[in-house]
């Protein structure tokens, strides 16, 4: 899968394991981290072992726990719009913001 950021922390802590533990604490940047190395290993984004705990609509932004109250959300990006239907096909994801217990993190 290709990766494309909203913010220049989240591009430093996807590719940097110091400054995910720096920014996020040990247990979140393994957990954090791990999700990032399974989307590596993916083509698409229904190839993930685990699905989305949500998934919202208008725009499509996807879920996915970290930890207790933290979640990262993913933005599907695709040539076509991408929608309920076929978000599960897209191979390029946005990461958003990591937000733990209702408050942005990242």
């Amino acid at each position: 899968m290709d990766f494309t950021f909203d913010l220049a922390k989240m591009r430093a802590i996807t590719f940097d394991r110091k400054a995910a533990q720096k920014l996020l604490g040990d247990d979140l940047a393994e957990a954090f981290l791990s999700l990032v190395a399974d989307m590596r290993n993916a083509m698409y984004l229904d190839e993930l072992v685990d699905a989305p705990a949500t998934v919202q609509s208008d725009p499509v932004i996807l879920e996915y726990k970290l930890g207790a109250d933290c979640i990262l959300e993913v933005q599907p990006i695709g040539v076509q719009a991408v929608d309920m239907t076929n978000w599960a096909t897209v191979h390029r994801v946005k990461f958003v913001r990591i937000v733990q217990s209702g408050k942005q993190v990242i």
